[in-house]
């Protein structure tokens, strides 16, 4: 098989590893969560490529505005988490702050943004979209009628589209969400749903260089995830591996850790001779797997909170090759301790 073959076998491997079906489907929600926001710069800030970021937010409410009334309006506020990376240790980012911007959706209205624009920085990182009451400064309330999406682009050409995590509220349409009056969004059941439990990756090409991203939603971007892999490779060989990271992290997954790599597979698990056979010759060329994620604890200087709340999914990171972008798959059951805090990092020795 010649190179241009394979790797176009690759590349149709990968594409078929793609699938963000949900068993219980996704529904419009209050708050929704990208998990990727490029204003500028990749994510590792080191190689200069640009990439632009489309993100869409839609308002599904239908019930026309009147003279007296917003109707099915909302405001809706973007919170833009963005990272200052350091290339010496990309799991923890030099710095993590927020930009904000609130926007006017009409009915039925649709609003997409190119992040460059939008975003008052030039660095990357994720996006969080809440409904707001149109009729009061920056004050959230139940509004599950947002739905959106997000299409990443290179300077080049490459894209991928990927869907927003939305979280639905269980309190009456138009009610404030803020029910501790903290100024944060709290994923605890009662101002916004849970969130899963257990994170998946369905499944892995350990040659596509797809990228893993990760959002830590407990405890603000001071603490510090510790994040547990259970990982089982073609031949169901379980093994396991810990990393740490803060805030926000989208790179690699050799660079998350060397258990993901082709290399350290063929060296250290038995093989499936017949998985991925690309070529029908009864020996598969590539390793695959699959994974389990599930968080151990995230700490801070002052605080040490167990099983934080985490978000993710899979995409083509800052090379770009072959694979494009996908959800991880949740657990049913939700842990009840995620919340986004907007305020800056106040830890003097953050490394």
């Amino acid at each position: 098989m010649n190179v241009f073959a394979k790797f176009s076998a690759v590349a149709l491997a990968a594409t078929a590893l793609t699938s963000t079906s949900f068993a219980n489907g996704r529904h419009p929600g209050s708050a929704l969560v990208y998990p990727v926001q490029y204003s500028g710069l990749d994510s590792s800030g080191a190689s200069g490529q640009f990439f632009f970021t489309i993100a869409c937010v839609t308002n599904s409410n239908l019930t026309p505005q009147t003279p007296f009334s917003f109707g099915g309006s909302t405001n809706v506020q973007y919170d833009y988490v963005n990272t200052v990376a350091d290339p010496l240790k990309p799991l923890k980012p030099l710095h993590c702050f927020v930009n904000d911007v609130v926007e006017f959706l009409s009915p039925a209205d649709t609003f997409c943004v190119l992040t460059n624009c939008h975003n008052a920085s030039t660095e990357s990182g994720y996006l969080v979209v809440h409904a707001q009451d149109p009729s009061k400064f920056k004050t959230d309330w139940s509004w599950d009628y947002l739905m959106g999406s997000e299409m990443v682009v290179t300077a080049v050409g490459g894209m991928y589209a990927i869907n927003a995590i939305p979280f639905s509220s269980p309190l009456p349409d138009g009610a404030e969400t803020d029910l501790d009056g903290d100024g944060q969004l709290d994923f605890d059941g009662a101002e916004y749903q849970g969130i899963a439990d257990t994170l998946y990756i369905d499944s892995f090409l350990a040659v596509s260089n797809s990228s893993l991203t990760l959002i830590n939603m407990t405890g603000g971007v001071d603490f510090t995830a510790t994040v547990k892999f259970d990982i089982w490779n073609d031949n169901e060989f379980p093994f396991s591996t810990t990393v740490q990271f803060r805030c926000w992290f989208n790179q690699p997954l050799e660079v998350v850790s060397q258990v993901f790599s082709e290399s350290y597979l063929e060296q250290n698990t038995p093989n499936d001779p017949s998985e991925l056979d690309i070529d029908c010759d009864g020996f598969g060329e590539f390793e695959t797997g699959w994974a389990k994620i599930n968080g151990v604890v995230a700490s801070s200087t002052a605080e040490t909170i167990p099983n934080p709340a985490l978000l993710g999914a899979i995409t083509s990171g800052p090379e770009f090759i072959f694979d494009g972008g996908r959800l991880l798959w949740e657990s049913e059951n939700k842990q009840l301790n995620g919340d986004f805090i907007k305020f800056g990092v106040d830890d003097p020795e953050f490394p």
